[in-house]
């Protein structure tokens, strides 16, 4: 059996998830099968955590990933003194753990142009689909 797909999600992918009736479910199943594995880092779960709509929140915590360590390559270059931004935070984590990022945030796809694949939702969507149906036990 091949190695799932590593895909790191932006926060508002989460929200598109949410949003798109059966799709959770379908990825769920993907998850289970060992063809796709979700990467999230503290920041998104941060960003999901601010979310004010609690039913909103609840649903997208139920995206099931991998919690991985952000990478240490966001820091390389800033002044002394200086946090790198959540996007940048994202993008050095994705490039380092991942093989998709998916993002509708046109300066973050950006940011990881070159060196894995960026997806936008509709594309996630389309290789989620594509994935044969699991064999019933």
């Amino acid at each position: 059996m091949p190695a799932p797909k590593r895909v790191m999600l932006d926060t508002n992918i989460y929200d598109l998830i949410v949003a798109r009736r059966g799709f959770g479910e379908r990825l769920d199943r993907a998850i289970e099968s060992g063809d796709i594995e979700i990467l999230r880092t503290r920041v998104q779960e941060e960003e999901i955590a601010r979310i004010p709509d609690a039913v909103r929140r609840a649903a997208m915590r139920k995206v099931r990933g991998r919690l991985v360590e952000t990478s240490e390559a966001a820091w390389a270059g800033l002044p002394k003194g200086r946090t790198p931004s959540a996007d940048a935070l994202i993008a050095a984590t994705a490039a380092e753990c991942a093989d998709v990022l998916v993002s509708e945030d046109k300066e973050l796809r950006a940011l990881v142009a070159g060196g894995i694949e960026v997806w936008r939702f509709a594309d996630l969507v389309a290789y989620v689909d594509s994935l044969p149906a699991p064999k019933r036990r």
